[in-house]
């Protein structure tokens, strides 16, 4: 500790080149954030993002992301301010009910969406790169990656130099994202697979995009004739969707409560201010806008408005049938055969459609790029996602370790912390069960909307607690007004996502419009908690 301030101090007296060198080689919860961050869910969006988008979304997750990034830098700030542990800072100077409720949250997002990464490295090892491709092997693949994680995990505790251990590991396995696709990136460019002028283009933001479809679509669009009002509203829908998902998704509510104790539990304190905003611009920032941007670019070379993209049958009919449900009374009660009939009857330039906005996975893109890549293709983008779900899997089971060990007041105890780790990893080896049909339904939805509702109350916990005298004393920011300024337009973006996303649920039938109502009232109700909780602490 003392070294490292010394270290600081030092590096304090720099520019901000030297600055940026310096605090380089210290940097580690930021990785650990971008570990998380850069999962399945993160895959999947930048893969739609390039089908439906194309460069002209190359705006939206860098910007998504900024805002994330300045929610934690305030987590950041408010943590490495105050001597209490955040869960605590919480509880006494804000709401019980909101400690309780961040914490219950955190601990069911990871076991909910731990299952989602064992699923995905599943499926790239066995159809990617090969890896035991019969029946018997998910059961095996699984429990590979939970006692492995265990493993290193419970290496980390050990403390000393063990604790650098798990740092390296999880920057490797970042750095491995990022380079296995900006490999594929450099290849296309290479063979002149990339319109840089349309890239470029693509990084100005254009909300446009929330009302209408991108010009890219306008002749497809017209070639439909009568239906092409509904292809314009099923495009627009899906990149609203697609956009308000991005702002609220790109930091989870998990997230949140894992900065604050991954800085605890290396002994930064008021000195590592400075050095944990580098942090997260060196590890979470710029690894994920690499990322992210590489495979949107990828797949918007490949797939963007073309009606002769690599696709699956399933993904296509997804396509069609939303298409002939508005138009045929009974569709879905229909006879398979009947349907297909149906599907089969559609003129050209609508199956073209469907063609273009049938959503793709990694296999998809992998065997798209094999006429640049070789044989290669399915080998990269194995790596690339393996190291993507080994290293948000690992995380996830992190984080649960520091919430349970909270839950029962006995933070830094190994013991605890590895029973806490463990629950994700259960459901992570049982997600050839848990991650398909029915049983995700009823596992995803609420823990869905639980993170969705909670996220907004989370950033508004740290507002108020940057804003607490009680809290930080004389450690509050100096220049408060344009600090909340910023804080307040990035918590609105992410509230404004959230309630998006219940208004969707809301408006559809079943455990989704149930949760969608009840998260659309306790949100309202778990804001005026935080803010009269918050006046009532400091009043005291």
């Amino acid at each position: 500790m003392s070294d490292d301030v010394e270290k600081i101090e030092e590096i304090q007296t720099r520019g901000f080149l030297g600055r940026l060198a310096g605090y380089g080689k210290m940097t580690g919860p930021g990785w650990i954030q971008a570990a998380v961050t850069l999962g399945g869910g993160s895959l999947v969006g930048a893969l739609y993002l390039g089908v439906i988008g194309g460069y002209q979304f190359m705006w939206l997750q860098p910007l998504a992301m900024l805002c994330g990034v300045v929610m934690l830098a305030a987590i950041s700030y408010v943590t490495l301010s105050s001597e209490d542990r955040p869960f605590v800072a919480v509880k006494k100077h804000i709401s019980p009910t909101l400690a309780w409720g961040w914490l219950i949250a955190t601990v069911i997002a990871n076991v909910v969406f731990c299952s989602a990464q064992f699923a995905l490295g599943t499926d790239a090892a066995q159809n990617n790169l090969g890896i035991l491709p019969n029946s018997e092997a998910p059961y095996v693949l699984t429990a590979i990656f939970a006692l492995g994680s265990l493993s290193l995990l419970w290496l980390s505790r050990q403390g000393g130099a063990a604790v650098k251990i798990i740092d390296k590991v999880l920057k490797g396995l970042v750095a491995t994202v990022v380079l296995a696709f900006m490999g594929v990136v450099v290849v296309l460019a290479v063979n002149g697979g990339i319109q840089w002028g349309a890239l470029f283009t693509g990084l100005i933001p254009d909300f446009s995009a929330l009302f209408k479809p991108t010009h890219t679509y306008t002749e497809a669009i017209a070639a439909t004739g009568e239906q092409a009002s509904f292809w314009t509203k099923y495009i627009a829908d899906n990149q609203r969707n697609i956009i308000i998902g991005a702002f609220g998704s790109a930091v989870g509510i998990n997230m949140t409560f894992l900065l604050p104790y991954t800085l605890k539990a290396r002994g930064w304190g008021r000195k590592h201010r400075e050095l944990s905003f580098f942090d997260l611009a060196l590890g979470l920032f710029i690894p994920f806008i690499l990322a992210t941007s590489f495979l949107v670019i990828a797949t918007s070379s490949q797939f963007h408005a073309k009606a002769d993209g690599v696709h699956s049958e399933l993904a296509l009919n997804n396509v069609i049938d939303a298409r002939l449900a508005q138009t045929v009374p009974g569709f879905g009660a229909l006879d398979p055969e009947a349907r297909q009939d149906l599907r089969d009857s559609l003129p050209q330039a609508e199956r073209d459609m469907g063609v273009m906005l049938a959503q793709r996975n990694a296999r998809d893109l992998a065997s798209s790029l094999e006429p640049f890549l070789g044989k290669n293709a399915q080998l990269i983008f194995g790596v690339g996602v393996l190291a993507m779900a080994l290293s948000t899997m690992i995380v996830h089971m992190m984080m649960n370790g520091y919430a349970i060990s909270e839950a029962f007041g006995r933070p830094g105890e190994k013991a605890i912390f590895m029973i806490g780790a463990s629950m994700p990893a259960l459901t992570g080896f049982l997600s050839p069960i848990l991650w398909s049909g029915q049983i995700r339904t009823a596992l995803v939805v609420p823990a869905a909307v639980i993170a969705t509702t909670l996220l907004p109350i989370a950033y508004l916990v740290f507002i108020l607690l940057i804003n607490s005298k009680k809290t930080l004393g004389d450690e509050r920011p100096k220049h408060r007004t344009p600090v909340n300024l910023v804080l307040i337009l990035a918590a609105s973006v992410a509230g404004f996502a959230s309630v998006w996303s219940l208004l969707g649920r809301a408006s559809s039938d079943g455990l989704n419009g149930m949760l969608g109502v009840v998260g659309l009232v306790a949100l309202p109700l778990l804001l005026l908690i935080g803010v009269l909780g918050f006046v009532k602490s400091n009043r005291a």
